[in-house]
C-alpha cells in the first residue's frame, strides 16, 4: 500500500472537489428540468448542459463556493492545519482499511483451516473406530509370528533382546540358569536402591521382543486399515504411533505369539541360538563379575561400619550430654530461648539450616559483646579470640568441645539430601548441654537417637504468643496486597515476575530466593525491616527461622518442584511458612491467606503432622578406606538395607559425579573432596567449571586465584549472568578452601561482594 505525499493528496483533493461540483450541478439541472419518463433523454440533456459554457460556469461557481477547494488552491495549502488534519485522517483511513482487509483475509484462512482440521479429526475418528473394532485373522497372526521370528534371529546375540518384561521370570528360567537369573535380578535391585526409575528402565530395555510384538500387532492392524487411504507414508506412521499410544486393540492371541516364536524355532534350537551368541557369553561373564564384586564390596563396607552407629563418634560417647528439646510451631520462641543459654555459656556453637541464618546469629552475638566466628561452606568470618561459632549444620566439627550447643530446625533430620547432617549433630556433638529446636513431629526420632547414645534429656513445649488465623477475605493479586505481607511463590521466575508486577503498580518489594547470594538476601531482608520496601516476595526459604516483621503470609502458589516432580505443598511445609506471620510486640494476630486452592491450604493447616520415625545417615568417611573405586563404594553403601531408625542419605548425585571423575583419575580421596563440593551439577556452565578445576588439580597445573577471578569477572549485564558467576565463586571458594591458602579466599570474597553489589543494584532498579 503506497502512502501518498501531502502534495499528491492536494492534487487528488482538487480532482475530487471538481467531481463533486459536477455531480452537484447535474443534480440541480435534473431537478429544474422537471419529471420526465424518458431517463435517457434527461441524461443526454444533462451531459449537454455540463459541456456548455453555461454548465462550466455553474461548475466553477460551485467550486468557488467551497472553502476547502479554495484552501487546496492556495499557495500555503501544504502547511494549512485543516489540510494537514484531513491528510492525516485520509492516511489513517487507508491503513485501517488495509488492516481490515488483511484481518478479513486472516479470518477467512482461519475458518478454512478450522474446517480442514475438523474434517481431518472426523476422518481420524472414523479410522480409529475401525481400528478399535479390528479383528485379526489367522493370516494376520501367522505373518506377525514370522516377523517376530526374524527379530529373534537378528538379535539373538544380545540377551537383553530376549528377556521380555512381561515374561521376565519365565524367560530367565527357560533360557538361563538360576544362578545367572539371580545375578541379573541382584544387579537390578542394587540399581533400584539408588533410583527406582532405573530398575524400570533396565526392565524396559530388557523387553524389546515383547514390546516389538505388541506394537507390531497393533501397527499391523493400523496399516491394514490405512492401506485404502490417500495418506502419505510419514502421515501413516504418525497415525499409527498415535493409535498405539491411545491404546489400540490387543491381538486376541498376543500372549500366544511368544509361544509361536518358540514353535517356529523349537525350544531347543531357540535356546541354542541364544546361548551360542557372543553377547550371551559376555553377559554371563559380566554378571558373574558383578555378583563377585557385589559380595566382596558388601563384606568390606560392612566391616568398616560398626554395628552401633553411635560409635562413629567416640568423642561424644566418652562424655555424658544433656539434651533440651524445644518443640513447638514456628514463631513460638524455641530458638530465642536456646540462644540465651548459648550466649551465656563460656563456649558455644549455633548450627543453622541456612547461611543467612548463621550470619544473622553471628552478627547478633557480636553486637551483644559475645565474640563469634562464622563458618559456612561459601564464606568464613574469623573473629579474634572468638568463644562462639555460628555455622551451617554441615560444617560442624565433631572433634571440638563446646559448653552449650544449639541445633536449629531439627525436623529436617528426615530430609533426603541434608538430613544426615542433623543426625551427625545429635550423635556427634561434643557439648555438655545441647538444645535441639524443631517442630513437635520430630520428638520421637530425637528421643530415640538420644536414648541410643545413653544421654539424658528434657522436653520443653512452646506455644505461639501471637495467634495465627486464616484471613477469610478473598485474595486477588496484586489488588489485595497490603503492607507487611509476605507473598510466597516457589521458583525464582515466579518471585521475580510477581515482584515486577508489584513495582508496576507502585508497590516496592524485597525478594528472597535460593539463587540469590546470601549477602544480597540479607540486604533485601534489611530493606524490608527498615521499611524501604512494603512487602517481601519469597520462596519457602522465608520459613527457615528468618525473623521478619510479617503481618500476613499469602501463598501465591500452592505447589512446588521438589527436584523430581511438581507437587502440592505438604502440611508441615505450609505450617512452617505460614507460621512466619505475626511477631510478638508488633502484631496481636498473624494471618495467612492463599490466592489459589485456599480450601486445601486451610485443611492442611488444621491437620496433624506425621511423626518422623527415621533419621538420615550420611556416609561415614571410614569406609573410604575400602580398596575399590569411590563410585562402587558409594553404590554399595546405597544398597545396604536400612536398619532400625536409620535410613541413608541419597548418594545418587555423588555416584554419578564420581563415575565421571574416575575416568580421569584414581585418586579416591581427591575425587571424594570434589564430589562433596555442593553445586548445581545440572547447569552445564557450573559443571564444566568444576570439571576444569579437577583436571587442573590432577595435572598439577592449578592457576593463581586471580586467573579465575579475572575470568569470572568478565560477565554479562543480566541478573542471570551475575547469579551464575556468583555460583562459580562458590565453587572456587570451596576449591581454594580445601586446596589453597587463606589469601586466596580473600580475593574470592572481594569478587563475591562486587557481584552482590551489582545484583543489589539490579533488584533495586539503581543505575
Amino acid at each position: 500500500m503506497a502512502i501518498p505525499t501531502i502534495e499528491q493528496f492536494i492534487e487528488r483533493g482538487k480532482v475530487n472537489c471538481r467531481a463533486s461540483a459536477v455531480l452537484t450541478v447535474k443534480r440541480r439541472f435534473a431537478e429544474t428540468a422537471g419529471v420526465t419518463a424518458d431517463a435517457e433523454e434527461l441524461k443526454r440533456k444533462t451531459e449537454e448542459y455540463i459541456a456548455s459554457p453555461e454548465g462550466q460556469a455553474a461548475v466553477e461557481a460551485a467550486l468557488s463556493a467551497g472553502r476547502f477547494y479554495k484552501l487546496l488552491c492556495s499557495e500555503n495549502a501544504a502547511s494549512a492545519p485543516r489540510v494537514i488534519s484531513a491528510y492525516e485522517k485520509h492516511i489513517a483511513g487507508m491503513v485501517q482499511s488495509a488492516e481490515s482487509a488483511a484481518e478479513r483475509k486472516k479470518d477467512k484462512n482461519r475458518r478454512k483451516k478450522a474446517n480442514q482440521k475438523k474434517n481431518k479429526q472426523e476422518k481420524r475418528k472414523e479410522l480409529f473406530r475401525q481400528y478399535m473394532d479390528y479383528t485379526y485373522t489367522p493370516e494376520d497372526e501367522r505373518r506377525i509370528v514370522e516377523i517376530v521370528s526374524a527379530l529373534v534371529a537378528e538379535h539373538y546375540s544380545d540377551i537383553r533382546r530376549v528377556l521380555p518384561a512381561k515374561f521376565l521370570k519365565e524367560a530367565t528360567s527357560e533360557f538361563v540358569t538360576e544362578n545367572i537369573q539371580s545375578k541379573f535380578m541382584r544387579r537390578l535391585y542394587d540399581e533400584a536402591a539408588l533410583n527406582k526409575k532405573r530398575v524400570d528402565n533396565v526392565i524396559y530395555m530388557s523387553g524389546p521382543l515383547y514390546r516389538d510384538m505388541r506394537e507390531l500387532a497393533r501397527g499391523f492392524a493400523a496399516r491394514r486399515i490405512l492401506d485404502g487411504t490417500e495418506y502419505g507414508e510419514s502421515t501413516r506412521n504418525s497415525i499409527i504411533r498415535d493409535f498405539i499410544e491411545r491404546g489400540g486393540p490387543a491381538c486376541p492371541r498376543l500372549g500366544m505369539l511368544y509361544s509361536g516364536v518358540i514353535a517356529r524355532f523349537g525350544r531347543e534350537k531357540l535356546t541354542g541360538l541364544i546361548t551360542a551368541g557372543e553377547g550371551y557369553k559376555k553377559t554371563v561373564e559380566f554378571m558373574h563379575e558383578q555378583l563377585k564384586n557385589a559380595e566382596s564390596a558388601h563384606k568390606l563396607i560392612l566391616k568398616e561400619i560398626p554395628e552401633d552407629v553411635t560409635q562413629l563418634y567416640p568423642g561424644a560417647r566418652g562424655m555424658h550430654r544433656h539434651f533440651i528439646l524445644h518443640l513447638g510451631p514456628t514463631n513460638s520462641g524455641k530458638t530465642y530461648e536456646s540462644l540465651i543459654a548459648c550466649r551465656n555459656a563460656q563456649t558455644g556453637v549455633y548450627l543453622a539450616p541456612l547461611r543467612l541464618l548463621a550470619y544473622e546469629i553471628c552478627e547478633k552475638f557480636n553486637l551483644e559483646g559475645v565474640p563469634c566466628r562464622m563458618k559456612t561452606g561459601e564464606e568464613e568470618i574469623d573473629v579474634p579470640f572468638a568463644s562462639h561459632t555460628s555455622s551451617t549444620v554441615e560444617m560442624l566439627n565433631t572433634g571440638e568441645y563446646y559448653d552449650v550447643a544449639v541445633v536449629d530446625e531439627c525436623q529436617l533430620i528426615e530430609d533426603e539430601e541434608r538430613g544426615g547432617a542433623w543426625t551427625a549433630a545429635v550423635l556427634g556433638l561434643m557439648a555438655g548441654e545441647i538444645h535441639l529446636c524443631g517442630s513437635e513431629d520430630a520428638q520421637d526420632i530425637l528421643v530415640s537417637l538420644i536414648n541410643l547414645c545413653g544421654d539424658s534429656y528434657e522436653i520443653k513445649y512452646h506455644k505461639r504468643s501471637v495467634p495465627l488465623k486464616c484471613d477469610e477475605r478473598d485474595f486477588v493479586f496484586p489488588r489485595d496486597v497490603e503492607p507487611e505481607d509476605a507473598l510466597i511463590a516457589f521458583s525464582k521466575k515466579s518471585v521475580l515476575n510477581f515482584a515486577e508486577q508489584l513495582r508496576s503498580v507502585g508497590i516496592k518489594a524485597s525478594v528472597i530466593y535460593g539463587d540469590l547470594p546470601y549477602d544480597v538476601r540479607r540486604s533485601e531482608v534489611s530493606r524490608f525491616i527498615r521499611g524501604e520496601t512494603e512487602v517481601v516476595v519469597a520462596t519457602d526459604a522465608v520459613g527457615m527461622g528468618l525473623n521478619l516483621p510479617i503481618k500476613r503470609v499469602v501463598f501465591l502458589e500452592s505447589y512446588k518442584f521438589d527436584g523430581r516432580k511438581r507437587r502440592f505443598l505438604h502440611g508441615n511445609e505450609i505450617k512452617q511458612i505460614a507460621g512466619r506471620a505475626g511477631r510478638m510486640g508488633m502484631y496481636d494476630i498473624g494471618y495467612y491467606n492463599a490466592a489459589e486452592y485456599k480450601d486445601d491450604i486451610v485443611r492442611k493447616m488444621q491437620s496433624r503432622n506425621h511423626s518422623i520415625t527415621r533419621a538420615r545417615l550420611r556416609i561415614p568417611e571410614s569406609i573410604l578406606a575400602v580398596d575399590m573405586p569411590l563410585s562402587e563404594i558409594l553404590l554399595r553403601w546405597g544398597t545396604i538395607p536400612d536398619d532400625g531408625i536409620f535410613t541413608k542419605n541419597s548418594v545418587e548425585r555423588e555416584v554419578m559425579l564420581s563415575r565421571e571423575l574416575e575416568k580421569l583419575s584414581t585418586d579416591k580421596l581427591l575425587i571424594y573432596r570434589f564430589v562433596t563440593i555442593p553445586f548445581a551439577e545440572t547447569r552445564k556452565e557450573l559443571y564444566d567449571f568444576w570439571l576444569e578445576l579437577f583436571e587442573r588439580e590432577i595435572t598439577d597445573s592449578r592457576k593463581p586465584v586471580f586467573y579465575y577471578t579475572n575470568m569470572i569477572e568478565r560477565r554479562g549485564d543480566e541478573l542471570e549472568d551475575h547469579e551464575l558467576t556468583y555460583r562459580k565463586c562458590d565453587i572456587l571458594y570451596f576449591y581454594y578452601d580445601r586446596f589453597g591458602v587463606k589469601e586466596d579466599l580473600n580475593a574470592i570474597m572481594s569478587l563475591k561482594h562486587d557481584i552482590s553489589a551489582d545484583i543489589m543494584r539490579i533488584l533495586t532498579g539503581e543505575e
